[in-house]
């Protein structure tokens, strides 16, 4: 075997601040093996189904190694767990207790690789990892705390790194996470057993004890059950006195029953192990050799409490029948013949022991189907793991006040709404809606976006909000548009009259399809050429509210924000292409913005409108954001809005006679 090792090399000395560093790179580097297995200091070749990397430990007196785990590549074991753009490969290490000794993060191309670099580089994020339990839920924001603003990266890695070590587990490990039958039968058992006390256990013989004198006055009690399921273990000594129990019993060569025997009475610490025979069938007593009993905690937790003072497990090989009487044989020391107990399971015991189903058939398939079912699904697993309240009621604050403000037509709510708006979501959460969830939704499907609560809710009520409305979003729940409503709002109007002239109708009435075209293009990028970093270069928000990225992103970020200087809603009007997509979703929009016959004359609405969307009586209504402006001088009466109509008709006739 040592030919086929290769010798673990120190890890390279990480970039300073940044000692996780991805290398952008499957290229399985050797150091790379130890800094997920630190354990272990030699490792096989890749080889196996699933493939995997052995990991040795190497005893430096006799030079004898032992196997201590599996590195592996996530690549190789499909299926892959997408992240927000594509499967995100890592490489990890499962010991031989199903427990993570870690991972590291070796290829991804997130959207905000391009924004704000290496994110998902961060010690403290990955160190979680190391010493969980493949079977924990691996739940962010329950047992794992995800990268702050990259809740479907963080999801991805977790739901990856744990279904690909399960597998591993599975094929090298014997690994079998509980499913629903295992857990009710379970229940069934524990149910049943709680209902003995400990006088009652006795008096049906499902636990026996045999009391022994020995010399100075004392004497030895050994008290024996059958312990040959988790349930049953878990009832007489706790859960983790039995798991360790059966897995040192797991360890040993033959035989899987394992029959309870707590040890005491006052001269407990006269117990020998070697002192015990086992016999069956009248063939002859043999010894308990030291690796057939295990330890099985302190006699501190479980019915065992105050009934022994130390519990071990007899690993009954697979010669003797457990279902079957069972003579067992103790000597103790000063006794010239040894005592004797027939053991045989009693009551659940010998259900189990001779493999009765315990649930009936019809238990078996209502719970199957139970499981099986969409909604229990949905609830015992929703996409999005556990809920995170707190966002989700910021969620629901910002919609009612952006609902508020549209239906009262309240400006005064509309600006608290965007105040809201782009310090939560655009400084503190980042959780801005994209072309790149379009883009996402088109190569992967909604997953994208459902893996993260707060972000589903964004995009219904957006969705929801644009069918019936139109483009309810742009207007009060678009960060970035409230910067630009901020910049319009300080700038003062002389300087925007004076620099008007720059963008006349006729060029206006073009340049807003410049969107579209851009739209198509990111659309195009994504699914021809599998691009999907090139949105960046249209949508300037991530890098402000990231305050990352490259001087060209930079760049073009001021360039848009001098630009909303002169012209209200620049970037809305010709550039965003979300505001594209939310615009040609607004066409089938029915409940849109009423006219008066006075719209026909009047030109103050067409005036106010932020984006150039109004021409007298007419709405472009893909390209309006629906900020209540137009709506609000109506409700007041502005403007020719405060004649009535035969009065406007007569005026008009005396001008065109003077």
């Amino acid at each position: 075997m040592a030919s086929s090792l290769v010798t673990a090399q120190p890890p390279r000395q990480p970039v300073e601040g940044n000692p996780v560093r991805t290398p952008f790179s499957t290229e399985v580097q050797p150091e790379w093996l130890t800094q997920v297995m630190p354990e272990a200091d030699s490792f096989s070749e890749k080889s196996g189904e699933p493939p995997v990397y052995r990991g040795y430990q190497t005893d430096p007196d006799s030079g004898a190694q032992t196997l201590v785990g599996y590195v592996f590549l996530t690549a190789d074991i499909p299926p892959e767990e997408r992240g927000f753009s594509a499967p995100i490969d890592m490489l990890a290490g499962v010991n031989l207790d199903n427990e993570l000794t870690g991972i590291k993060i070796l290829n991804y191309v997130e959207s905000y690789v391009n924004t704000v670099g290496d994110f998902a580089a961060d010690p403290v994020f990955q160190a979680q990892y190391q010493g969980k339990h493949i079977g924990d839920d691996f739940q962010v924001r329950r047992d794992i705390d995800g990268i702050a603003g990259a809740t479907v990266t963080s999801f991805a890695i977790s739901r990856g790194v744990r279904e690909a070590a399960r597998r591993v587990a599975a094929a090298y490990n014997g690994f079998t996470p509980d499913n629903a039958v295992d857990v009710a039968r379970s229940q069934r058992i524990l149910e049943h057993m709680q209902q003995f006390t400990w006088e009652q256990l006795l008096e049906e013989g499902i636990v026996q004890q045999l009391t022994m004198p020995i010399p100075g006055g004392q004497e030895l009690q050994l008290t024996l059950t059958y312990m040959g399921h988790p349930a049953l273990g878990e009832f007489f000594i706790g859960r983790q006195a039995y798991a360790r129990a059966e897995r040192d019993a797991a360890a040993q060569l033959g035989g899987n029953q394992l029959i309870l025997l707590g040890v005491g009475g006052s001269g407990f610490g006269q117990f020998r192990q070697d002192r015990m025979q086992l016999q069956q069938d009248g063939s002859p007593r043999r010894r308990v050799m030291a690796n057939r009993l295990v330890t099985a905690g302190n006699a501190d937790v479980g019915m065992i409490a105050g009934q022994a003072e130390f519990a071990g497990a007899l690993v009954i090989d697979d010669n003797y029948d457990i279902t079957q009487p069972l003579n067992i044989f103790y000597q103790p020391l000063g006794s010239l013949e040894p005592y004797e107990l027939t053991f045989q399971p009693v009551g659940m015991g010998a259900r189990i022991a001779s493999g009765d189903p315990i649930l009936s058939e019809q238990e078996i398939e209502r719970i199957i189907r139970a499981e099986n079912s969409a909604i229990r699904q949905f609830i015992n697993n929703p996409p999005w793991g556990v809920t995170p309240w707190g966002s989700v009621l910021m969620s629901l604050l910002i919609f009612t006040l952006v609902m508020v403000a549209f239906l009262r037509k309240s400006s005064r709510w509309r600006w608290v709404a965007l105040t809201a708006t782009l310090v939560y979501l655009g400084i503190m959460e980042a959780g801005f809606l994209s072309v790149a969830h379009i883009t996402g939704v088109l190569l992967q499907g909604p997953d994208v976006f459902l893996n993260n609560l707060p972000l589903t809710m964004l995009v219904v009520f957006t969705v929801v909000t644009t069918l019936i409305w139109g483009r309810v979003f742009c207007s009060s729940l678009c960060p970035f548009g409230a910067v630009q409503d901020i910049i319009t709002r300080f700038t003062p109007k002389r300087l925007r009259h004076k620099f008007s002239r720059l963008m006349p109708q006729k060029v206006h009435d073009k340049a807003i399809y410049l969107k579209y075209g851009f739209l198509a293009f990111i659309i195009g990028a994504a699914l021809i050429a599998n691009n999907v970093a090139v949105f960046q270069y249209f949508e300037p928000f991530g890098t402000l509210f990231f305050l990352s990225g490259s001087a060209v992103l930079f760049a073009i970020l001021a360039a848009i924000l001098l630009a909303c200087v002169v012209v209200p809603r620049f970037y809305c009007r010709y550039v965003c292409p979300l505001g594209a997509a939310l615009g040609v979703v607004s066409f089938v929009s029915p409940l849109r913005i009423k006219r008066v016959p006075q719209c026909t004359v009047c030109t103050v609405c067409e005036h106010a409108c932020p984006t150039g969307a109004i021409r007298r009586e007419k709405i472009d209504f893909k390209e309006c954001v629906r900020c209540d402006i137009c709506e609000d001088k109506l409700i007041k009466k502005a403007g020719s809005c405060r004649h009535d109509m035969s009065r406007i008709i007569v005026r008009h006739k005396e001008l065109r006679t003077e």
